[in-house]
């Protein structure tokens, strides 16, 4: 079974990936993959550099926020950087999957339908919560409502998201309804 899960900035999945982890899924975060990326990769940074020179780097380490504050604010320069990272994203979800073909895997690709990568997957989730969660868990993350504006203009609405899933995760209450709807899903789609 091979799980696509999606959804909004900020709206908890995260959260999800490891109650899937918890009931023993193999689970990736592409986000986690392109912060690998940003850190350790010499040939990814070095793109960076060329592209950017030391604006991007802080002590020799990219830094993210600066990265974002560029890409956010440019739509070319955002096109460019996924251009550079999504196949190598890609790449590295798809050829663990290839490795355990037979396990359960669950893939958190925030641009999962933006991308068109939902035909990979058996199926596909989305994790919802009302806007004024996501301002307030995102605040709490130091990003400013400006920020978050930014991101949400780059993705697919939420509303749309929803609709297009197989499945939807509701993060609207507390984290012990986060984890019983979860729970309740994943009896769900492995039940025999």
């Amino acid at each position: 079974m091979k799980v696509g899960l999606t959804g909004g900035i900020g709206c908890g999945k995260s959260t999800v990936v490891g109650f899937f982890r918890e009931a023993g899924w193999r689970t990736i975060e592409t986000d986690a993959l392109v912060r690998e990326l940003l850190a350790a990769d010499a040939g990814v940074q070095a793109q960076l550099r060329g592209r950017w020179g030391d604006a991007v780097f802080t002590e020799g380490t990219v830094d993210r926020r600066a990265v974002a504050s560029r890409v956010f604010a440019d739509e070319a320069e955002l096109k460019w950087l996924e251009s550079l990272l999504h196949p190598l994203v890609r790449e590295s979800w798809e050829a663990a999957m290839e490795r355990c073909p037979d396990a359960l895997w669950l893939v958190e690709i925030p641009l999962l339908f933006e991308k068109r990568l939902e035909t990979r997957f058996d199926l596909t989730v989305c994790v919802a919560s009302p806007p004024d969660v996501v301002e307030r868990r995102m605040v709490a993350r130091a990003y400013t409502r400006a920020q978050i504006a930014q991101r949400r203009e780059r993705q697919m609405p939420l509303e749309e998201k929803t609709e297009r899933a197989d499945h939807l995760i509701s993060n609207a209450g507390s984290l012990e309804f986060l984890k019983r709807q979860t729970t309740r899903l994943i009896a769900q789609i492995t039940a025999p």
